[in-house]
């Protein structure tokens, strides 16, 4: 009996119960596909979060007023200001010149525009003309803000092309008049393709100068204005976020016993945090989705011992023309770890394809999937299928051949 002999047995099994077979491996390709689906959806969503931070660059500090949902019950009304203003930024701007290089105010907001008959639920942002600049987004037509339709509280607008179409705004958009609350508003510009996905939509995006909205926005809402400051590039970070908060305080008149009403957000750290919850969230993933090759394993050893007592006449039969001992366990284990494998390559597969499809829907990204994906899709079958194919493989050849020939 030469050292193929097993190899080939093995296969030989697998073919003769190719339905039991199949069953057999379910698990495993259940569980490698949830791995590499999972880890497909991750990276999608991951693509989103840090394509926008990049587009935004690391060198930005965003300043926002404090909220009663980033306080502790009952200290949020004890706060001194519960408001942020563009004053305050004018004035951040120009008390730090050698540290910030640009502000941008942007104050979002969410609600109906019409056009004529027909209306649609979008998400405006009041900013002013550094906005384009800032987000690297360009027009396809029509102009951006300048100071004077911010210092004017010009009732103008840019809008997202999406948004053209579900309004029913025929022939050029240019020049025609929208209704945000109450305003009409001129369309000045039109963004080019800002792209889509499951979190939001950018085409459906509307763009007012920032005075303009203060007209309309109430004053429960003006909290929730943001201050985005970028400054220059090889300034220590902790350096940067002391001179804005010690600003920031004096803007605000706060005395040293009283503590900041507003709070200082870097998108540094903020990218830090989200490449921390991602690890976080694909460790979880990982585990949970390990149940199932777990399952799939213990599913791989009951059919094994299945297996051999079904075939413990065979055993007998082989081991009486002079198989040894190590010939039946190398039998048993390649059946056990050809079946995982065989998973394994097809949840791979599976997940692939599912995976990429789900990220392309939801998140509108086709997600690069890290090798080590696809090594734990093959790795961990093949440690299954050893692992639990040894008991199975160890009791087969420890068989006794004349009990095994006896065997009915």
């Amino acid at each position: 009996m030469d050292n193929v002999e097993p190899f080939r047995a093995a296969i030989l099994s697998i073919r003769a119960n190719k339905l039991r077979s199949a069953l057999t491996v379910l698990g495993i390709v259940i569980g490698v596909t949830a791995v590499i689906a999972v880890v497909s959806l991750i990276q999608g969503f991951k693509g989103i979060i840090s394509g926008t931070m990049e587009r935004f660059g690391t060198n930005t500090v965003n300043v926002q007023l404090l909220r009663w949902v980033h306080l502790p019950s009952g200290e949020w009304s004890l706060l001194k200001h519960k408001e942020m203003t563009t004053y305050d930024m004018r004035t951040l701007a120009m008390e730090l010149p050698d540290v910030i290089t640009g502000v941008t105010p942007v104050l979002d907001s969410y609600g109906p525009i019409k056009h004529k008959d027909r209306s649609f639920e979008a998400r405006v942002s009041f900013t002013d003309e550094t906005w384009l600049e800032h987000n690297k987004f360009d027009l396809s037509a029509g102009r951006n803000f300048v100071s004077a339709d911010i210092r004017l509280n010009s009732k103008v607008a840019i809008i997202g092309k999406t948004l053209i179409e579900k309004l029913g705004i025929k022939g050029n958009p240019l020049g025609q008049l929208i209704l945000f609350r109450g305003m009409d508003v001129e369309i000045i510009g039109v963004f080019g393709e800002l792209g889509s996905n499951m979190l939001f939509d950018m085409n459906d995006l509307v763009l007012i100068p920032i005075t303009t909205g203060m007209m309309v926005i109430p004053v429960s809402e003006r909290g929730w204005l943001t201050i985005i400051t970028r400054y220059k590039l090889g300034l220590d970070l902790e350096y940067v976020e002391d001179a804005i908060r010690n600003v920031m305080r004096q803007i605000r008149g706060l005395r040293p016993a009283e503590p900041d009403d507003f709070r200082i957000i870097t998108m540094k750290r903020e990218a830090d945090e989200f490449d921390n919850i991602m690890a976080g969230i694909t460790g979880v993933a990982g585990g949970m989705v390990g149940i199932a090759l777990l399952v799939g394993g213990v599913g791989i050893m009951n059919i094994m011992l299945v297996s051999v007592t079904e075939r413990t006449r065979e055993i007998g039969v082989r081991k009486a023309v002079g198989a040894k001992r190590s010939h039946i366990l190398v039998q048993f284990l390649i059946e056990a770890t050809v079946l995982c494998l065989f998973g394994g390559a097809l949840g791979i597969l599976l997940g692939f394809i599912s995976g990429t499809i789900a990220s392309k829907i939801l998140f509108n990204q086709v997600p690069g999937i890290p090798m080590s994906a696809f090594i734990i899709g093959f790795g961990v079958p093949a440690l299954i299928g050893v692992f639990f194919g040894y008991y199975p493989a160890a009791k087969a050849s420890k068989l006794d051949p004349i009990e095994a020939l006896r065997h009915e």
